[in-house]
């Protein structure tokens, strides 16, 4: 299970949550999703999608006061 970006908009695809809309259930992974699955952002076959990992936020970065 996991995540799969659709490499045309960036469109994320989230096995845990599946796509209700289009019949696929929430637990459903990216692998078992019907090969002529289109994106539902921009249309693009499921051949466009890569495999995708969530990164964690960078933070505030540097202090800018002058303590």
């Amino acid at each position: 299970m996991g995540k799969y970006k659709c490499s045309n908009c960036n469109y994320i695809y989230d096995s845990e949550r599946g796509y209700k809309k289009y019949g696929i259930p929430p637990g459903t992974d990216f692998k078992d999703v019907a090969n002529d699955w289109r994106c539902p952002a921009c249309g693009e076959g499921k051949s466009r999608y890569v495999p995708y990992t969530d990164r964690p936020f960078p933070g505030p970065g540097p202090s800018l006061s002058k303590e």
